[in-house]
């Protein structure tokens, strides 16, 4: 046991010789850097308490530390949960340069953080998923720290942060580019609800230029949700909702609409729903076909019932579903 301490000491010593390199001193202060590895120290801990650290290699052990032990144990400022799993990435990776695990080996864990990332970061973020422990030191943690440089979470609950209201201001035009042909003025997007069989999809038209507080609005629209529970998206390295680094309501879609091919949005974060968002088409105004928009163009599949009973909703209706997304686009109220 000892040798490997040695050996797993010396990829901790590789992996912070080149932390520069994984984006961590530049971005955390010193003061939070050594937090940066308690991720890594806690996975440690766990594999040496379930027998050894061959455990380190095992996928089953490894998703339910990342799922399941590190969200509900270890407390980590939410500012920097994508440094937590950046930290556990590039502890992998330097286990591979050490040549303490093979290629394959290293490649079949990177693909479970891959996999799993949608629900590490919900549950890392959603206090009723924490330990009793945890939510204290979460507590303590924000207390510590001053209002002006943390205002995204409240010390009485970090829940509250996540009510939206009802009411959204839009934009005049409907987009905010000038009124050049070249530039995007919608995006047709397929949304997929994820784990179903058959599958539940919808295929809309947007408009350009959108916040992720109205495209949250759009999709509760087009999948009958009812807007009663908190959601985050997730665009590449970037994410957005509560406790997270960006508020929904000043952040727009199109930079991340045009960079990623895909994003991940999950509403309700003790069903976690999760919605897999392909960016299909980026239009200009002379590729828009459809007469206006938002529009759902194509709706396949009944979405899961939310807090009412089967038998008191319609089944699904796209002239429905497109009549309360025009309804909410000119107003901007969601009924």
């Amino acid at each position: 046991m000892e040798k490997s301490l040695k050996k797993l000491a010396k990829v901790i010593d590789r992996m912070m010789d080149h932390v520069d390199l994984y984006g961590g001193p530049n971005i955390v202060s010193d003061d939070d850097l050594e937090h940066y590895l308690d991720p890594v120290f806690y996975l440690i801990f766990c594999a040496e308490s379930a027998g050894g650290l061959s455990k380190l290699k095992d996928k089953t052990f490894v998703t339910e530390i990342y799922t399941e032990l590190l969200p509900q144990e270890v407390p980590y400022s939410l500012r920097y949960l994508p440094f937590a799993k950046t930290a556990i990435e590039d502890f992998y990776y330097c286990l591979y340069k050490e040549k303490h695990m093979t290629k394959g080996q290293y490649l079949e864990i990177v693909f479970i953080f891959a996999e799993k990332q949608p629900t590490f970061f919900a549950r890392m973020s959603k206090p009723q998923f924490w330990s009793s422990e945890k939510q204290a030191a979460m507590m303590a943690m924000l207390r510590d720290t001053e209002p002006e440089e943390y205002d995204l979470l409240p010390v009485d609950d970090p829940r509250i942060a996540a009510v939206s209201q009802k009411i959204v201001p839009f934009p005049k035009e409907k987009t905010v580019f000038d009124e050049v042909d070249d530039q995007p003025k919608a995006y047709q997007i397929r949304i997929d609800l994820e784990g179903y069989r058959p599958p539940i999809w919808r295929r809309l038209v947007i408009p350009a230029g959108i916040s992720y507080e109205q495209l949250h609005l759009l999709i509760q629209i087009a999948f009958e949700w009812m807007n009663n529970h908190l959601y985050l998206f997730f665009a590449g390295q970037k994410s957005f909702g509560v406790g997270i680094s960006s508020t929904t309501e000043n952040a727009t879609i199109d930079q991340d609409f045009q960079e990623c091919k895909s994003l991940t949005y999950i509403y309700d974060m003790g069903a976690d729903w999760t919605h897999k968002i392909k960016i299909e088409k980026i239009l200009t105004k002379e590729e828009i076909t459809v007469p206006y928009y938002p529009v759902c163009i194509k709706a396949v599949g009944d979405a899961p019932v939310e807090n009412v009973l089967d038998d008191l909703r319609e089944p699904l209706d796209m002239d429905v579903l497109n009549e309360q997304l025009a309804d909410y686009w000119d107003t901007g109220e969601f009924f």
